[in-house]
């Protein structure tokens, strides 16, 4: 098994350069050394750890399967280093530097796109880059400095989790859909209409609901299954049914009365969870541009996120009659 020395570290420094600049001699030139001690210094690491890091040609340098996870660790002892330089000296300049994101396609469409300007007129030394994909991410593997999830369990490693906003879901038709349906009395109601359900197949999962502290399912006869939360929004404002949708999605929506919430008695239990949460990965010296970006997503969603104003609308409104 290979375990890293002491001396190994100033390799590691090396092969840092080298994947940064794309080029040995580059990288020799800014260390102060030669393209040789540069090489050796590669080849030294490689040994240490048994394994290929650089895939070579005459026109390239490449990094390997395991060069490029490795580089993330490796990137990451540098940042640890930086960030230890700047306590010893008792202060930051500000933040700076890259802020590599991930979310899902329809949180990172719907709302946290029209955030970001906010943030990068406020820290203009942070360069963002926003990754939307609905896999699951590893943050080392592929570099993500904080993912933003919604999914009941989280594994937490070697990761913090951060809540950061609640996750509300409701049930949501247009206007046009219910003044030709006519809107369902209570959940027994339900089996009379045409339901949107999120999925890839016909097979629905059943809908849970909370109602005056107790709990209750339906199964809806799906008249359209989409896997797309957006693309399930669309074909609800389109007319096609009633969906189940998390607020975040649909929130501006009901507000605008582009859609009508349905059933707003009962309280469904979505299955992405109940919050959306910064997952990053455990530091003891912790990016400030981490830290910021954190900061002003609570600030602007926080426990009442705009997206849910609807909600309190309802609320006050209810109140009042």
């Amino acid at each position: 098994m290979a375990q890293l020395q002491p001396r190994d570290f100033a390799d590691i420094w090396a092969f840092l350069r080298v994947v940064e600049t794309g080029s040995f001699s580059e990288a020799a030139r800014q260390m102060g050394s030669t393209k040789a001690s540069v090489s050796k210094a590669v080849a030294r690491l490689e040994r240490a750890l048994q394994v290929k890091l650089l895939n070579r040609s005459t026109r390239r340098i490449g990094l390997s399967e395991a060069g490029r996870a490795i580089h993330a660790h490796a990137q990451r002892m540098v940042d640890a280093g930086k960030a230890i330089e700047a306590t010893a000296a008792g202060m930051q300049s500000g933040p700076s530097g890259t802020l590599r994101v991930s979310t899902s396609m329809a949180f990172g469409n719907s709302q946290l796109a029209a955030l970001l300007p906010g943030f990068m007129a406020r820290y203009p030394e942070v360069r963002v880059v926003l990754t939307l994909t609905d896999r699951h991410v590893d943050l080392v593997e592929e570099d993500i400095d904080v993912a933003l999830r919604m999914t009941p369990k989280i594994d937490l490693m070697s990761a913090v989790a951060r809540p950061i906003a609640p996750l509300h879901y409701v049930l949501a038709a247009a206007p046009a859909y219910i003044a030709a349906h006519g809107m369902p009395s209570g959940l027994e109601g339900l089996d009379q209409h045409r339901c949107l359900v999120f999925g890839d197949s016909g097979a629905a999962a059943s809908w849970r609901f909370a109602q005056d502290g107790a709990s209750a399912q339906f199964k809806p006869a799906a008249a359209l299954a989409i896997n797309s939360s957006q693309s399930l929004r669309e074909a609800m404002l389109g007319g096609a049914g009633i969906a189940l949708l998390p607020t975040f999605v649909v929130g501006e929506d009901i507000r605008a009365g582009r859609a009508l919430h349905v059933l707003p008695a009962l309280r469904p239990v979505g299955m992405f969870g109940s919050q959306v949460a910064a997952v990053y990965l455990h530091d003891r010296f912790l990016p400030q541009k981490v830290r910021v970006f954190i900061d002003y997503l609570l600030a602007t969603m926080g426990e009442r996120p705009p997206w849910d104003a609807f909600l309190s609308d309802a609320a006050s409104a209810s109140q009042l009659c």
